[in-house]
């Protein structure tokens, strides 16, 4: 009975298998996202919210209604059901082992060999040592299926798979921490495997006649890594080179071939003895992630799996689970949820006490405890192999098995036992992860010791300056920045260039120099990222006091920001140039918004170390060739007061140290102004050097405008701004001041401030680029915001110059 004729036929379709199958899909999958759309705000995992949603749909809740019960999951459809539940979670592992860089493997250092040996051999130690002075309160039933046993093992194993999703769901991958407790699970991983492997071949020879089993056994588990290694990783690079060009897609043959791959490798682990996930997880660890290969699987299967499929083998899971069951025996499993506490606990001060040996913060010491901590898919696989009388294949439990001299046995886990294991899971996969959230926040290292302001950049020091690109169409207007920058022997820069490219394809973000092509390549061999950073180095030749350093970052863009703020951290940035999300030509026209880069920019601007700039490119620099013949021979400064307009009139004073470039700085004020708050004072000191260069004869012209409100600015602003290339123009806290009255009403980009938005509007009518500057506010001592401090500065040294 697999498919029915309908209702018109008086049939049932619910009695037949596929719809049936169709129908649970469609409940479990709108069940799973109502109930993360909830839960998500308090940072539980999505893993964890699945769980939820099968329980509310199991016998817990609805269904104990019998009709619910008997309709929707009937005994004879579990069958069905389990098959799509393991087949989506074997993908699922094969595109987790795609997406995962084993090069964190040989990268890590001490302290993550040191994490990974204290959080799996510690709580196993103490759950053992723990049964052992207990043994006579735990039940017999417990000791008969070696239910501890199978506990200390499992429970003491942090799994790979669990923590890149958790990282994941809480944008950790690219942190610090995030890469450390990543590498210290992965060196788990291939521990836990190939020592099992080992140890059960050794287990599996003793038990039999001869010791021809255990060998077999063995040479059979190096056969198939050597086929996944020198077989399968050689035959689909080879494959992918020929038939994929640069920079596309897996066409469908590739495609198909790497899926039916896996299925092959699930299928041979079966064979072998393992569990089928192992081969595929195990191939696409094997293979390149990335581009092209990981760019296209993840495109193409990850929706599918991840969002229709791996939810009903999550749900499942709570189907199974019984709340109702927990009123018999509570003696009995109490003492198993008191067994999994201690080994939670234990693996807690497992993770917490390397971290504090080595001298991290304690914040960052219970971080990693809580991410090692963490629990979701792997146990929820482990408790429906143990419901499912599987055995457990942990090292440890084969450790033991060997110490005392006995052979596997099978375990039962009843409906009861199953449904503590599950909500153990439930609560400290869900408790875990919002507690990381809580506590760690790597947005606090980005706070930098000094000054990292051009006004506060000495003369004739090197200004270091970070520039954005995200494509080709944002090098032009960089490199016309940079000659407006006016690099010399006497006033050097330093420009780091970071090509910045969405992550996907693998878990593992990438931020290094870029080192190839120096010289003249072929175009036509050359990638995006090629293009962009030649054009770079060669204006490199053009100056003498110019030196440019390529970098590339392969970040998600839920915490670029990140890579960006370390970057400038490190290499003591002074100005960060980011490109508006927006791509507007001098013709008009308007590219298609990037949300994803809007966010960026305003993480930028929250969290940088030092000075920020937003280019709003209205077609500077249109021609490839314009920053050599000076892409900006005229800028104005539109200053209004505070730190960020003080800061946009220090960087186009730097500008105007070249004769090429002429400035004109335009002061709006209001009638009857005074100098008497301390932001005012700060403002007319940097008034004063705008009037001695403009009467050393330099090409600095200053000028004031006396508005009365919002409107009087507005008109100011649109008659003379035609007459400039690149206006500058701070910022702003955006609080709404006389001068920009009834102007915030119509902003449409906080990123940008009144003015700025003002000025990038093509409503407004203008087709000037617009550099829209913010000074650091980010700055070590005395918990007071950078401009407060450098604002009691300078008021210290103009009061000292009054008396």
């Amino acid at each position: 009975m697999t498919t029915s004729t309908g209702i018109w036929l008086a049939d049932n379709p619910l009695l037949f298998s596929l719809p049936l199958l169709l129908f649970q899909i469609v409940v479990v999958f709108i069940f799973t996202r109502i109930s993360h759309s909830i839960l998500r705000r308090l940072s539980i995992p999505i893993v964890i919210s699945q769980i939820i949603a099968g329980i509310l749909l199991g016998p817990s809740c609805m269904g104990r209604i019998k009709p619910i019960e008997r309709i929707l999951f009937s005994p004879r459809s579990w069958e069905q059901l389990n098959t799509i539940s393991l087949l989506s979670f074997m993908l699922f592992l094969f595109l987790i082992g795609l997406k995962t860089d084993l090069s964190m493997i040989p990268k890590a250092g001490r302290k993550a060999f040191a994490i990974a040996i204290c959080t799996s051999f510690f709580p196993f130690a103490i759950i053992v040592l723990t049964g052992f002075l207990l043994k006579s309160s735990i039940p017999l039933r417990f000791k008969q299926r070696f239910l501890i046993t199978n506990l200390a093992s499992s429970w003491s194993m942090t799994s790979y798979t669990v923590v890149s999703c958790v990282l994941a769901d809480l944008n950790l991958l690219t942190s610090k921490l995030g890469r450390l407790a990543m590498s210290a699970t992965l060196i788990t991983e291939f521990t836990n495997l190939f020592i099992t492997a080992v140890i059960g071949s050794y287990l599996l020879g003793s038990k039999g006649d001869s010791a021809l089993m255990g060998v077999t056994s063995m040479a059979a588990f190096l056969g198939f890594m050597a086929f996944l290694v020198f077989v399968a990783r050689p035959l689909t690079i080879l494959a992918i080179r020929k038939t994929t060009p640069e920079g596309g897609m897996l066409d469908e043959a590739c495609f198909v071939g790497v899926i039916l791959l896996a299925f092959v490798c699930g299928f041979v682990s079966e064979l072998i003895g393992y569990h089928a996930t192992m081969g595929p997880f195990m191939l696409g660890l094997m293979l390149p992630g990335g581009a092209p290969l990981g760019v296209t699987m993840v495109e193409k299967l990850e929706r599918l799996v991840v969002g229709v499929f791996l939810p009903v083998f999550l749900a499942s899971a709570g189907l199974r689970l019984d709340l109702w069951t927990l009123g018999d025996r509570v003696e009995e499993w109490m003492v198993l949820f008191f067994y999994l506490m201690i080994g939670v606990s234990a693996k807690f001060v497992g993770g917490v006490v390397p971290c504090f040996y080595c001298k991290m913060p304690m914040r960052d010491c219970l971080a990693i405890g809580l991410m090692m901590i963490s629990k979701g898919i792997y146990e929820i696989d482990s408790a429906c192999r143990w419901q499912d009388n599987r055995v457990s294949s942990s090292l440890l439990f084969f450790i033991l098995i060997l110490l005392e001299r006995l052979f596997c046995v099978d375990i039962i886990v009843d409906r009861q036992l199953f449904t503590v294991l599950v909500l153990a899971i439930v609560v400290v996969g869900g408790g875990s992860a919002p507690l990381v959230k809580h506590i760690y926040r790597p947005e606090d290292r980005f706070v930098a010791y000094k000054r990292r302001a051009i006004q506060f950049l000495k003369s004739n020091s090197e200004l270091r300056i970070l520039s954005c690109i995200h494509g080709q169409e944002h090098v032009n207007g960089m490199l016309t920045l940079l000659d407006s920058a006016h690099p010399t022997a006497l006033s050097p820069v330093c420009l780091y260039a970071l090509h910045l490219k969405p992550l996907a394809g693998r878990a593992a973000t990438l931020l290094a120099p870029y080192t190839r092509h120096r010289t003249p390549f072929d175009a036509s061999a050359a990638s995006d990222t090629d293009h962009i950073f030649n054009a770079f180095l060669q204006a490199e030749q053009l100056y003498t006091g110019c030196s440019i350093l390529p970098y590339v970052c392969i970040s998600p863009y839920a915490s670029m920001h990140e890579d960006i703020c370390s970057l400038a951290l490190d290499k003591k940035v002074f100005l960060i140039i980011v490109p508006f999300h927006k791509h507007l030509a001098i013709d008009g026209s308007v590219s298609a918004p990037i949300p994803a880069i809007q966010a960026v920019n305003s993480a930028v601007l929250r969290f940088a170390p030092c000075s920020v700039a937003v280019l709003v490119n209205h077609g500077l620099a249109a021609e490839s060739s314009a920053f050599r013949a000076g892409g900006i021979p005229h800028a104005a400064v539109y200053f209004f007061g505070g730190p960020d307009d003080r800061e946009a009139l220090a960087l186009g004073l730097r500008m105007a140290e070249d004769s090429s470039v002429g400035l004109t700085v335009v002061r709006f004020r209001l009638p009857n102004a005074t100098m008497e708050g301390t932001e005012e004072r700060l403002d007319e000191r940097m008034m004063e050097d705008v009037r001695i260069r403009k009467s050393d004869g330099s090409r600095v012209v200053y000028r004031e405008e006396v508005v009365k409100d919002g409107e009087g600015t507005v008109a100011v602003i649109r008659e003379i701004s035609v007459r400039f290339s690149l206006l500058l123009v701070g910022r702003g806290d955006g609080k709404e001041t006389e001068l920009t009255s009834g102007l915030s009403i119509w902003s449409e980009f906080a990123e940008l401030g009144t003015i700025g938005d003002l000025l990038a509007s093509t409503d407004f009518g203008g087709r000037v680029s617009t550099l829209v500057v913010q000074q650091q506010r980010r700055v070590a001592g005395n918990g007071q915001p950078e401009s407060v401090r450098m604002g009691k500065a300078v008021k210290n040294e103009v009061d000292e110059e009054d008396d």
